[in-house]
């Protein structure tokens, strides 16, 4: 479908050239008072040039646009539906920020590079390859001028071009990646930066960051200047090209009138293309930089996805000296061994990792040693999400309804079964208190609700999943002790039948196996 749009818009352009033409030769005619036969096949060969070139111009638009907007819909329904069913470790494989601006703005850039620069420089090779032959026709002699002029113009100008600001964009687009991750950082950190008076650093940061993009924003429109500057001027020199070229063949030897003014008018209409294509080829760096993370997200997908999937039942999980790590090693290597039934108490010092053990045993984070499922490593399955859940520290409330920041675990529960889970963490009163019930909007990181709440909502998203390995990290630290026994004996009674892992400090004195984790 787009060879057809590349062909429509090289006749758009050849259909301007020929509008121009036959309008010059019609004009020139005109002059001569030939036979009214004459004169009207020229103003028939005006009008079927206007037509055609409407048309062609029209159909082109209409057909490459569908094709690229049907292209970038496919593209973004493939990324969501690939991060849906990927594994859990694609999250740590790259920057959310970075992530979210790929899925929104380079998913549209990346097709945009067919649209505003393969489009234009297509159409442009085949209608100026049509006015350098249409040039021959009227003239042999114009080949000197228009052979260098469109080689300079189709294929050294634009390379010099890539080499220059491609560069240039593409390190805009790292700064502008950079400049998300300060922004998602200083959005998270705000409340913080506020109390203690780093705010006016943060902001700092930021600006730094936002005066280093326009610098380099400016670099890129010197360098479009001047680009620019040389394009025209080679243009501006092929039109006194030909116009001299006009006056030493009447010099030489008088040549008819009418091929006098084709050869005035064709070099002002054949470059047309050229005016459409060179804008939108400065910004081609970003276009291509904004495809490159299109297909790195692609591709991390795909790589997640390759792997095998853990089909049978979950009754085991054993770890054999397994040290999870963030940027380097630091935990000391640790072992257990759970079966279905067992639940396992990890206690230690801060900092022993006991945190960062669990992220790495929901697949958040590496490992070294050995972590088996079934005696299978769980490093070689992808698709174990859904299965192995849990909470982290600081889980996340979404700006969402109380019914699908539950719903997230199981989005096959029920309003019941929501309800259940709600009482078994004891959250009925709050319910009550709450206008539209499960349906209320709770904010954005669960404000109307208190921290304390926040993590029962947690603990009950947790018990929602039909899941077979059960983590928890500190689900009852900050709770008044009264209701932190509670808590930890529901919990209990809810995952007799399943794998689970406690991490606390106290509590939980009722555990088949207790672990005691050293940094």
């Amino acid at each position: 479908m787009m060879l057809l749009a590349y062909l429509l818009g090289a006749f758009a352009f050849i259909g301007g050239i020929g509008l121009t033409i036959s309008s010059g030769w019609l004009i020139t005619m005109a002059s001569m008072h030939p036979p009214i036969l004459t004169l009207s096949v020229a103003i028939v060969l005006v009008r079927f040039f206007g037509i055609f070139r409407s048309v062609a111009r029209y159909s082109e638009r209409l057909i490459s646009h569908k094709a690229v907007f049907g292209r970038l819909t496919a593209l973004r329904v493939r990324i969501y539906q690939s991060l849906v069913s990927s594994s859990i470790a694609v999250a740590r494989t790259f920057n959310s920020g970075t992530s979210v601006k790929t899925i929104v703005d380079d998913v549209e850039r990346a097709q945009e590079y067919e649209l505003r620069v393969k489009l234009p420089s297509s159409s442009a090779i085949i209608s100026l390859f049509a006015g350098v032959a249409l040039g021959f026709w009227i003239r042999p002699q114009t080949l000197f001028l228009s052979i260098p002029a469109s080689a300079l113009l189709l294929f050294i100008y634009p390379a010099l071009i890539a080499r220059k600001s491609q560069v240039i964009a593409r390190s805009i687009e790292k700064s502008e990646n950079a400049y998300t991750q300060i922004l998602e950082g200083s959005i998270h950190g705000v409340t913080e930066a506020l109390i203690y008076g780093y705010l006016a650093d943060n902001l700092a940061q930021a600006r730094a960051a936002e005066d280093s993009i326009r610098h380099q924003e400016e670099d890129l429109l010197k360098v479009t200047w001047r680009f620019s500057s040389l394009a025209n001027f080679t243009i501006a020199l092929s039109v006194v090209g030909f116009s001299w070229l006009a006056l030493v063949l009447n010099n030489h030897h008088p040549i008819p009138a009418v091929q006098t003014t084709m050869l005035i008018f064709l070099p002002l209409v054949i470059f047309e293309a050229i005016t459409a294509w060179y804008p939108n080829l400065f910004a081609s760096g970003k276009m291509l930089m904004s495809a490159q993370s299109v297909r790195e997200l692609i591709k991390i997908e795909a790589d997640a996805g390759s792997q095998n999937i853990f089909d049978e039942e979950i009754t085991r999980i054993c770890a054999d000296n397994v040290s999870v790590w963030w940027d380097q090693p630091f935990m000391k290597p640790t072992s257990f061994e759970l079966h279905t039934g067992e639940l396992l108490v990890i206690r230690g010092a801060s900092g022993s990792g006991k945190s960062t053990l669990a992220m790495g045993l929901l697949g958040l984070l590496p490992y070294e040693g050995s972590l088996t499922i079934n005696y299978q490593e769980r490093s070689s399955f992808s698709d174990v999400s859904g299965r192995i859940v849990g909470t982290v520290q600081r889980s996340h409330i979404f700006n969402t309804t109380v019914r699908e920041n539950l719903r997230i675990a199981n989005q096959d529960a029920t309003d019941a079964q929501i309800l259940h889970v709600l009482h078994l963490v004891e959250l009925d009163q709050l319910l009550s208190e709450l206008d539209n019930g499960l349906d209320t909007l709770i904010g954005d990181f669960g404000r109307i609700i208190s921290g304390g709440e926040a993590k029962r909502l947690a603990i009950a998203r947790v018990l929602l999943a039909e899941a077979e390995i059960y983590i928890l990290d500190e689900p009852t630290e900050h709770l008044d002790f009264e209701l932190a026994m509670r808590l930890e004996r529901v919990i209990t009674t809810h995952l007799a039948k399943k794998i689970a892992i406690v991490i606390t400090h106290s509590g939980w004195e009722k555990a088949n196996k207790t672990l005691t984790m050293e940094r």
